[in-house]
């Protein structure tokens, strides 16, 4: 095997390791909104007396005030390409193992912000 062909394969492996965990970040944060969305948001009796909806899609979690029509600001919290949590395009850093609690507080804190709450 030539020394370029061994780079290339060098490479290529690498490049299939850093995909491996970057999707293996994105499936943590995309599991971190999901028991977010399920265990804060869709039972809070807050956010539906201040007229907010929560839509969670997979990856995503859109959180709107239909009355104020369509001039309101909406909020997204979504998982960004390396596995980071972006909020309204201001990422909060990658789902920890043990920092989930820090994570969802931060989380809930720009949603108090956002809505005023």
């Amino acid at each position: 095997m030539s020394a370029l062909d061994k780079a290339v394969a060098e490479l290529d492996a690498k490049r299939s390791r850093d995909d491996a965990e970057r999707r293996a970040r994105q499936e943590a944060a995309s599991a971190f909104l999901k028991a977010f969305f399920e265990t804060d948001l869709a039972p809070s009796k807050t956010l539906r007396e201040h007229g907010v909806q929560a839509v969670f899609d997979g990856r995503r979690i859109l959180l709107t005030k239909p009355e104020e029509g369509v001039y309101a600001e909406g909020m997204m919290i979504v998982v960004g390409e390396q596995g980071e949590i972006d909020v309204s395009g201001r990422s909060l850093g990658p789902v920890g193992s043990g920092g989930n609690e820090a994570k969802k507080k931060e989380l809930i804190g720009e949603i108090i912000s956002h809505f005023s709450l």
